[in-house]
């Protein structure tokens, strides 16, 4: 059978191009690791933590308090080794597996441990190394992401993101705009805005990569939210997507949002940091996004948070924003097993609520990912909490291949700008599956494919 992923080094060297890659059919089973350090330090009570250098003011003192004080009630080391960017990740981890260095743990998003590290078998599965006690630390749905095939492959910390819509409350005040929630009167908000001279949405639609979350929003209401299973079913060659409806509707729906001019040419040949900033100085009446990371005290107004608005007339669709906790903790396959109970201790020490709190604190997080996090204070918060948080599903790309995200990114502003049908869009998104299927023999449910010696690599 074909294989796709030659190597260790191939499969993470992909994964630093294109941000993520495809299973196959039979994955590769990880390979032994050579007779180096790992073998030599593992046993000796030792911990190793790969990833990128910390982002966050006070990270790289809370992760040294949490290693001393692990040490001081275990007696176990742990290393931390936080280098380079964090796209960088998989690299630095496959020049230490084929080194033969000790890994532990790795810190590395949940698209790639969807989308490239589970896949490989580089990961272990800690279904059984995270107990149901520290499962419940967990809010609600947070865990989701990390779990493929009924199995855990990691732990999520840091913040969380969703998609909404901020809006400038005082500008909707002043223009007598009352915050839409359905998609008629989002354009008679913006007919308003834009009679004040304001552009009415921005949106950093010259970054390709950001254009399916409009996808992500849409799709969801169009399959009357079960945008999860629709998407699984199709990558799973159960379904085509030439001719359903579900997904014509959701791209015709992003484009009616630029034919009523709520989306304009500004936000076409706007990138993320103009997009703020034209939100901030207040150009424009709403934002969207996918981050939480502006709050009131960086704008001179007062700041709203809308949902996505209503696209259908169906009273049983809500809004179902795509997001999820996209940094997390996992443990590489391959870990000498004598270190697995170490690896099991850190994982309950990590996610008790002092050192959830002083981790994820550095992120200055608005969602509540583990119990004990103290999440940002404003109205805006409690809002999103309240709102968006309960009802989020996990980012369709941490679901889909590269091929078919690659596929979206062009597909989905062509559609909007009218340089293509949503049916023929539709075709093109099939070809880049039917090709992947064709070409590599891509194989959304891998874990179904793996044999028996496969699962021993990446069991405890």
């Amino acid at each position: 059978m074909k294989k796709i992923l030659g190597t260790l080094f191939v499969v993470f060297m992909l994964a630093m191009m294109v941000g993520c890659s495809s299973g196959t059919s039979e994955p590769d089973a990880p390979s032994e690791p050579s007779n180096g350090s790992q073998t030599e330090l593992a046993s000796g009570g030792k911990l190793v933590v790969l990833g990128n250098a910390r982002m966050y003011d006070g990270e790289d003192e809370a992760w040294a308090e949490l290693v001393a004080a692990f040490r001081e009630e275990t007696g176990i080391e742990v290393e931390l080794r936080f280098t380079g960017k964090w796209n960088e990740v998989p690299q630095n981890l496959s020049a230490a597996i084929q080194a033969g260095e000790q890994v532990d743990f790795v810190t590395v998003g949940a698209g790639l441990i969807r989308s490239t590290c589970a896949p490989a078998g580089v990961l272990l599965d800690i279904s059984t190394l995270v107990s149901d006690e520290v499962r419940s630390r967990y809010t609600e749905g947070m865990l989701d992401a990390y779990t493929i095939g009924d199995k855990l492959w990691g732990i999520p910390f840091g913040n969380s993101s969703a998609g909404f819509i901020y809006y400038n409350a005082d500008m909707f005040k002043e223009l007598g705009i009352a915050p839409p929630t359905t998609y008629s009167e989002l354009v008679e908000a913006a007919n308003k805005l834009t009679a004040a001279g304001k552009i009415p949405l921005i949106f950093r639609g010259k970054e390709a990569s950001y254009w399916p979350n409009w996808f992500f929003s849409t799709y969801a209401q169009t399959t009357g939210n079960d945008s999860i299973a629709q998407t699984e079913a199709w990558l799973m060659g159960d379904k085509s997507i030439v001719g359903d409806q579900a997904v014509i509707d959701a791209l015709n729906a992003i484009k009616r949002f630029y034919d009523d001019k709520i989306l304009t040419q500004e936000s076409l040949d706007t990138d993320g940091d103009g997009m703020k900033a034209t939100f901030m100085q207040g150009l424009a009446g709403m934002m969207h996004t996918h981050n939480f990371q502006l709050m009131p005290s960086a704008v001179d107004f007062e700041l709203g948070i809308l949902e996505f608005p209503l696209i259908t007339d169906d009273s049983s669709v809500y809004n179902q924003p795509a997001g999820g906790a996209g940094t997390g903790l996992a443990v590489c396959s391959y870990i000498q097993r004598d270190n697995v109970e170490n690896a099991k201790k850190f994982i309950e020490f990590f996610t008790r609520p002092e050192w959830a709190n002083r981790i994820c604190g550095c992120y200055k997080p608005t969602v509540k990912v583990l119990d004990g996090v103290d999440i940002l204070e404003a109205d805006i918060v409690t809002q999103l909490n309240r709102d968006l948080v309960p009802h989020t599903i996990t980012y369709l790309d941490w679901i889909w291949p590269a091929e078919v995200l690659n596929a979206f990114q062009s597909a989905v502003p062509a559609v909007v700008t009218g340089a293509t049908t949503a049916e023929a869009a539709a075709q093109e998104i099939q070809d880049a599956y039917d090709t992947l299927v064709r070409e590599q023999e891509y194989r959304y449910d891998w874990w179904n494919g793996w044999s028996e010696e496969n699962w021993t690599k990446v069991t405890p």
